[in-house]
């Protein structure tokens, strides 16, 4: 949190580096708007938009730009305040994007995206043996193609066979990432293949009174079920394979007591979500798919999204302490996206979507 006593310090501020250096003055005297979208479900994403006219000489500028705007250079944007920035995202330029208006100055959105954008290039067909998913994504992210450094936490169960079928690499690791209740996140050239981080520490917390401009929590129990079953065949057995994950196998609460499928099934009496969907070929894949349905789906129990006044604290893939909004709501929540955004004239602003599975 900025010092609200030290009024340079609540000045908002950015910083813009293209191939590790500082934007010069006229670039940055143009800027518009700045803007990071941070996902833990698809590519983090910056906008640059800048004004994209020269008036003494009555020509387009900053499109026609190859120095600053080439498409791979590599951006490093920092938001925050006057001698306290802190870095959001470092990417790659893959589009540029002119707007021509009448009687206006043309402007122009430079867009780019985490490494992560490097994953839905080219489509491939391969076959991964006696793997575990998290060799599998290591394998990817260290390939030629992909080039980035993994992380991945161990799912320890061995697959006998996986088939990466004309899929994007994005597009295979996602499938199996939400398989077993997995993310995929890339932050700067470093690929993490693991669980939702939901149970960690939070990171800060917001109180509606000081902190929050806005938020809009929303409890539903309607995606909600006490039992997930996964069903599949051994063939070498000629048996059928059940994983299962009930109620009160969620691990973490949260902080809170009562988790949604735990609420539905007291109130709404038993309910099973049946999965035939995939092939499962073993027990440690039926059980290790049916305990990351059944997390996600708690996740959903109650999800909501708010405003702040900048924070660069504010990070997708983060546990953020919520409070002043009553017994039930107040508590810890998992970002699953935000969006920083600085305008000269507005200064900056922080939205955010959250998930927690208990109250």
């Amino acid at each position: 949190m900025p010092n609200l006593g030290d009024k340079q310090t609540i000045v908002p501020d950015f910083r813009v580096l293209i191939n590790g250096t500082p934007i010069p003055i006229e670039v940055s005297t143009d800027l518009m708007t700045v803007v990071v979208n941070e996902d833990i479900g698809v590519p983090s994403m910056f906008t640059l938009k800048l004004t994209n006219w020269d008036i003494q000489k009555q020509k387009v500028t900053w499109s026609d730009d190859e120095r600053w705007f080439k498409i791979g250079n590599e951006v490093e944007i920092h938001m925050g305040y006057v001698n306290n920035l802190k870095k959001l995202i470092n990417g790659e330029i893959t589009g540029i994007e002119p707007e021509f208006y009448v009687n206006e100055a043309p402007s122009v959105i430079v867009r780019g995206y985490d490494r992560r954008h490097r994953l839905m290039r080219g489509r491939y067909t391969q076959a991964f043996l006696e793997r575990t998913d998290s060799q599998i994504a290591s394998a990817i992210a260290s390939s030629k193609e992909v080039n980035l450094k993994p992380k991945v936490e161990d799912t320890k169960v061995k697959l006998d066979y996986v088939l990466q079928h004309n899929q994007t690499h994005w597009e295979f690791l996602q499938e199996r990432a939400q398989r077993i209740g997995y993310e995929v996140v890339v932050e700067d050239k470093i690929l993490y293949f693991r669980p939702h981080q939901n149970a960690d520490s939070p990171v800060l917390m917001l109180d509606l009174d000081t902190d929050l401009m806005e938020f809009y929590p929303r409890l539903t129990t309607l995606p909600e079920v006490g039992q997930v079953k996964v069903r599949g065949w051994n063939p070498k057995k000629k048996a059928e394979i059940v994983g299962l994950a009930k109620a009160g196998d969620e691990g973490t609460k949260m902080g809170g007591s009562t988790t949604g499928p735990t609420a539905a099934n007291k109130t709404f009496g038993s309910g099973i979500n049946t999965s035939v969907k995939r092939p499962v070929f073993n027990q440690g894949e039926a059980n290790q798919i049916a305990l990351g349905h059944l997390k996600d789906m708690a996740l959903e129990y109650i999800t909501g999204e708010g405003t702040s006044i900048g924070r660069t604290d504010l990070r997708a893939g983060k546990v953020l302490n919520i409070q002043g909004i009553g017994k039930r709501f107040s508590g810890n929540y998992y970002m699953t996206s935000t969006t920083h955004t600085y305008l000269p004239k507005r200064g900056y602003r922080t939205r955010f979507t959250v998930r927690r599975n208990a109250t």
